[in-house]
């Protein structure tokens, strides 16, 4: 089977289509470090201890092009959906992992131009780019649906504790920590990236499809802040907008408060929903596209709503980008009120009311003072 170079291939779901009918089964079994279990197994039919935990019954079965079957576990699928699972991947870098050892093949060609620019592209994106990588007005772009999530991912971690992240947010989202494979993305908090789509299998009705992931750094000095996989357009997508259009809370919430809530982050969003709230969005950094205002208005077209609140954060970055967000809101007719975190809140027999200084996020306050903030029509 011919090795291919796959630093200078990109695969497509095609190419995915021809390593699975093309992979060396039996090879990827020994490969993976699979041990035969020769009393049970026969000449198209393997048998092997399971790959995910310690048993001495053998519970694993492989079969002609890596279909697998784990019944210690009631999981089973591909090649590729059995090394994305060992390697904590997704299904392109499955493919690469499976051509790089030549247990598969396909057609796809290297291209000696495509191939010098690739060497000079990050193999992932910062979460704030320059603008020059940003999808012309003219250009028509999609981030489509991946075929496969990464492993489970642990929903118990320190930084998450400390932010309040619940395991229920966690669920709602699809938040966790990713301890373990080959993604780049390991020893990050990931964040899933969905969205809200008709498929061929969802008989017309919107659900809900994972089209990325987002890894933010878990501790100090891990660089950089937040990691996107290449070839993510994230000036497309607001994270969390799959819960707009399929949470009925987010509908109704909007409605009741007038306003869509837009913020800067993911984890910003999660502690919003930790406190109750279903109508927050955040826009990856401290901008907003037109694409992204584009999404903003058919949400509250349909809400009957025209404003969209801007929580970004409590500094100048933050301050410079909810006024540039505010004017691209304009543009599509609806209006942008910007969050101040200096107003008075009230008077109490001690004074006014303020946000502390030392608060500089949404992410830094705590669920009672969410829930005062949205019954008073701040956020």
């Amino acid at each position: 089977m011919k090795h291919i170079d796959t630093n200078h291939v990109r695969l497509t779901p095609a190419h995915l289509d021809e390593i699975r009918a093309s992979v060396d089964w039996q090879a990827l079994f020994a490969g993976l470090g699979l041990r035969k279990a020769e009393g049970k197994s026969k000449d198209h039919d393997w048998w092997a201890l399971s790959p995910f935990h310690e048993e001495k019954t053998p519970s694993f079965h492989m079969g002609p092009g890596g279909l697998w079957y784990d019944f210690s576990i009631g999981e089973g699928g591909g090649a590729i959906e059995l090394v994305q699972k060992l390697e904590g991947c997704n299904c392109f870098e499955a493919g690469h992992f499976l051509l790089d050892r030549g247990w598969a093949s396909c057609t796809a060609e290297r291209s000696p131009t495509k191939a010098a620019h690739h060497k000079t592209r990050s193999r992932v994106r910062q979460t704030i780019e320059p603008a020059s990588s940003q999808p012309s007005q003219t250009e028509t772009v999609e981030n489509k649906p991946i075929r496969q999530d990464l492993i489970k991912l642990c929903t118990s971690h320190e930084m998450l504790e400390e932010r309040g992240v619940s395991e229920e947010t966690c669920a709602l989202l699809g938040i966790g920590y990713l301890p373990q494979g080959r993604s780049p993305l390991k020893g990050r908090i990931v964040f899933q990236v969905a969205d809200a789509r008709v498929t061929p299998k969802s008989e017309g009705e919107l659900t809900r499809v994972i089209l990325s992931h987002v890894g933010r750094a878990a501790k100090d000095g891990q660089e950089p802040k937040y990691l996107f996989y290449e070839g993510f357009h994230k000036s497309e997508e607001l994270y969390a907008q799959e819960i707009l259009w399929l949470h009925e809370d987010a509908e109704a919430q909007t409605r009741e408060c007038g306003h869509i809530t837009l913020t800067e982050g993911p984890f910003d969003v999660a502690r919003a929903f930790d406190a109750g709230l279903r109508n927050v969005v955040g826009s990856f950094g401290a901008s907003l596209s037109q694409a992204q205002a584009l999404k903003l208005k058919e949400f509250a077209n349909h809400c009957g709503v025209t404003a969209v609140m801007i929580l970004f954060d409590r500094d100048e970055a933050g301050h410079r980008g909810a006024l540039k967000a505010q004017e691209t809101l304009r543009e599509v007719d609806l209006e942008g009120k910007v969050f101040d975190w200096s107003a008075p809140l009230g008077r109490t027999v001690n004074g006014i009311v303020k946000i502390p200084e030392t608060i500089t996020d949404l992410a830094e306050l705590n669920n009672k003072q969410i829930t005062w903030l949205r019954r008073r029509g701040r956020i």
